[in-house]
């Protein structure tokens, strides 16, 4: 089978972006192998980072501004959990 790699960055974009769900390319690719680049409902960041630049490549520059949204709230969130994380092993002062 071969692997279209086009599709797979469209269906994990897709979920990601909640313009559909992982049941929704399941039920397309009935009797196929549905795939998606990564886990969908869990990407890193360096796959967020790879699904942008597959997009640039093919100019959906509208994908790459949703994109770029995501990378940066994940990396918010990401600080959020590393400093509640550091508070709750250290403690946290209050000056």
């Amino acid at each position: 089978m071969e692997i279209n790699i086009d599709s797979l960055m469209r269906n994990s974009f897709g979920v990601l972006t909640n313009r559909c769900s992982v049941d929704d390319i399941l039920e397309m690719y009935e009797g196929m192998d549905a795939m998606f680049y990564g886990n969908p409902l869990d990407l890193r960041t360096e796959e967020l980072q790879e699904m942008l630049k597959y997009f640039e490549n093919t100019e959906e520059y509208e994908y790459c501004s949703e994109l770029k949204e995501l990378i940066e709230a994940k990396n918010y969130a990401d600080m959020d959990i590393f400093l509640d994380k550091l508070a709750q092993e250290n403690g946290v002062t209050l000056h």
